[in-house]
């Protein structure tokens, strides 16, 4: 009897799923492949900002840590992005926190390489558009040849 309970205990805690998500160091966004670390105590004024450069298109995944394209960890979609003028992007960029509120975002690292950022790519879109419409006519010149 005294088997069977430790063995059931065994079973169900080895069964029993757990689910966990990540505690991010700080709060991001990406930018053309660049992740900026967003430093909410660093205040951008109005008169600062530059053009807007993009927004955030995508969520990081809480649980899997992955993320592609304009990405954030914190950030709702939408949230946009300002050059900061004077500086290049390469170094800082503005992150609207709140509306006419803006941050500093200060270049971190270049993100990791994701497949989703090749595929969703213009480019890669626009090649592949072009080969399947001359795959298309080349098989229809052929079924007329014969």
């Amino acid at each position: 009897m005294k088997k069977i309970v430790c063995l059931t205990m065994v079973c169900l805690l080895l069964s029993s799923a757990t689910v966990s998500a990540l505690s991010w160091a700080y709060a991001f966004v990406v930018h053309d492949g660049k992740v900026y670390e967003v430093k909410e105590d660093m205040t951008i004024n109005q008169t600062e900002l530059g053009k807007m450069i993009g927004k955030v298109k995508t969520k990081a995944d809480e649980y899997t840590g992955d993320y592609y394209g304009n990405a954030s960890n914190y950030y709702d979609i939408g949230t946009r992005y300002y050059e900061i003028t004077g500086i290049s992007t390469d170094e800082a960029i503005a992150v609207e926190v709140e509306k006419d509120h803006y941050a500093k975002a200060v270049y971190a690292h270049d993100s990791p390489f994701h497949l989703m950022d090749v595929l969703t790519n213009f480019y890669f879109l626009g090649i592949a558009g072009i080969a399947v419409i001359v795959l298309v006519g080349v098989t229809v010149l052929r079924s007329k040849q014969r």
